[in-house]
């Protein structure tokens, strides 16, 4: 019987006199509530070396992540796993299933837990909603437990409040969250473990097709012994909070056996890869071999090694006085997602060149039922910002592309309207303090390149953005960036060249990839956090009159201790900060 099993698995003590290790149980439960040719014809659950490599590791482990190409079982496995688990002790059990989308759920590893809860027709624990499994309580007047069941949430969207809102808050004796397409998921759903795992057990899973080592699989992944430590060699290392399981999909067991494992990746998917788009191309490590790809296959604006040579995401360290700025991508239009303000600091370091420290994001959420136009709406949080920091506007730069010049308007207007009569200007004045505006759309500009390449940006950029976006890898290649968050440096590892042209024309001028062709290849991720810090670097170049390359020849004023009045100014860590005063 499946519940014998079951209890065994639950509440069987190693060492106990008649029974098995806890890991035999686990899998006698699902070949007895599973076999593989079920009573009726249909296919059960199959068991590979993929399978029991998993099945131990989910067992005994706390906190763990799996690497692995498409079609290696991933969402299957830890679907049945995870049901099998909650069965064990349905009464005491909160599951939660994650990932990117309600699409994405539904088309992965909430499709696998609802078809395996549906196919034992003995029938068991639990009533299906759409995305939850609920535990029935026959002894309850209620009948229906809401924290007892199997939970599934999509997290991509939204704020970070809003992110972790499903998530916290429940606690129960034995604790699951699991991760699919970590890879793309808010980093709020990973730090929502902590706050899970307070029971008598806890479990965490995060998997999915790794493609850099700074997304958040790529962090819940990273060995302990180094990023160098491990190969596509390697199977298994451990991480700083648990194990990573890798699956290497030249070796899936459907190479051997493609008609018992037909749902795997099998040779003729792999051959194919290999002629298109190539076996040393990105794709095929990530959905091939389900490894990160090496560093190199890929021209981005920022790599992982650019990253570890010049310490950007390491506070600054000053030699003088730093004043703060601020810089914003609105991104409610121009193919964004979220409205992101970026506070930075401008001084000189103690290395003698001018830097800018990045500070804690500030995201701004759209907001309805305010009855005013989200045109007022967002003006009116950035004017509190720039009064929080004690700044003038022409002390804030933008992104004024296309119809986010008219924000720029109203903030200048609104702005003065509500000043003081004796400090009013007359906002038709010419010499009152403007936005920096920037335009990320047209041609490059005359500005120089950096002060050791005096050639103008018009003569090494296709366009506009490129110039923005390779001005800023100007300025960590010459060290002067520092205290940038992940989820900018993600966006900047993210972003590539343009391969529709070869990345080059005829004239050798760089081009970057559309945000459209970006946000196309990574799943509908906008990189709302670099462009707002792109737009920094354009005050600090333009405004400022720093250029990549300057030194301590920059005099920077004291900065202003009211400036940093009810704000974390030590950078946070990479989520957004959802300031109070919204």
């Amino acid at each position: 019987m499946p519940s014998i099993e079951l209890w065994c698995y639950r509440n069987g003590q190693a060492g106990s006199p008649g029974l098995l290790p806890k890991h035999v149980h686990f899998k006698n439960a699902i070949m007895l509530l599973w076999p593989e040719s079920m009573k009726n014809g249909e296919k059960g659950y199959i068991w590979s070396e993929w399978a029991d490599r998993r099945l131990i590791s989910w067992v005994y482990k706390e906190f763990q992540t799996w690497w692995g190409p498409s079609s290696s079982g991933k969402s299957t496995d830890a679907g049945v796993f995870l049901l099998t688990d909650w069965l064990s002790a349905p009464d005491k059990t909160t599951a939660m299933v994650i990932s990117t989308t309600k699409d994405m759920l539904e088309k992965r590893i909430w499709r696998e837990i609802v078809r395996f809860h549906s196919m034992y027709k003995g029938g068991l624990p639990g009533h299906q909603y759409k995305h939850s499994i609920v535990y029935e309580d026959p002894t309850s007047d209620a009948g229906i437990n809401t924290i007892n069941g199997i939970f599934a949430h999509a997290v991509q969207k939204g704020s970070v409040a809003q992110a972790m809102g499903n998530i916290v808050g429940i606690h129960n004796d034995h604790n699951i969250l699991i991760i699919d397409e970590m890879q793309a998921t808010r980093e709020a759903a990973v730090e929502a473990y902590d706050n899970l795992s307070t029971g008598k057990s806890s479990k965490f899973l995060g998997m999915g097709n790794p493609v850099s080592r700074l997304d958040p699989l790529g962090r819940a992944s990273e060995p302990i012994k180094g990023w160098g430590s491990i190969s596509p060699d390697i199977d298994e290392w451990k991480t700083k909070r648990g194990v990573t399981l890798y699956f290497d999909g030249l070796k899936s067991p459907a190479i051997e056996d493609p008609e018992k494992y037909f749902f795997l990746l099998n040779k003729k998917q792999i051959d194919a890869m290999k002629l298109d788009p190539g076996e040393d191309s990105p794709r095929f490590w990530s959905q091939r071999r389900g490894f990160v790809p090496p560093e190199g296959l890929v021209e981005t604006v920022l790599t992982e090694a650019f990253i570890a040579k010049f310490s950007i995401m390491q506070p600054a360290m000053w030699k003088n006085d730093f004043k703060v700025y601020l810089g914003c991508d609105p991104a409610f239009s121009s193919h964004g997602d979220n409205c992101i303000v970026t506070p930075f600091k401008v001084g000189v370091m103690t290395n003698g060149m001018t830097g800018v420290e990045f500070l804690t994001p500030v995201q701004i959420n759209m907001k309805a039922s305010t009855g005013e136009p989200q045109t007022y709406y967002i003006a009116g949080e950035i004017i509190k910002l720039i009064n929080d920091f004690n700044l003038s506007p022409s002390e804030f730069g933008m992104d004024t592309t296309g119809a986010q010049r008219t924000l720029a308007d109203v903030i200048e207007m609104e702005w003065y309207k509500h000043k003081t009569k004796k400090d009013y200007v007359d906002a038709n004045a010419v010499d009152y303090p403007r936005i920096h505006r920037v335009e990320f759309a047209g041609k490059p500009s005359d500005q120089i390149v950096s002060m050791s390449d005096q050639k103008k940006a018009v003569d090494c950029y296709k366009n506009r953005v490129s110039e923005l976006w390779y001005t800023f890898r100007e300025f960590v290649r010459f060290d002067q960036i520092r205290g940038l968050q992940h989820q900018a440096v993600q966006e900047f590892c993210s972003r590539n060249l343009d391969e529709k042209t070869n990345s080059l024309d005829s004239r050798n001028l760089l081009k970057l990839e559309s945000k459209v062709d970006m946000k196309s290849r990574t799943g509908g991720k906008s990189p709302d956090t670099a462009d707002s810090a792109v737009v920094c670097i354009d005050l600090v170049r333009v405004k400022l009159g720093i250029p990549p390359g300057t030194g301590n020849n920059v005099a920077v004023s004291g900065f202003n201790e009211q400036q940093m009045k009810n704000f974390d100014m030590d950078g946070g860590d990479d989520l957004y900060q959802d300031s109070s005063i919204y």
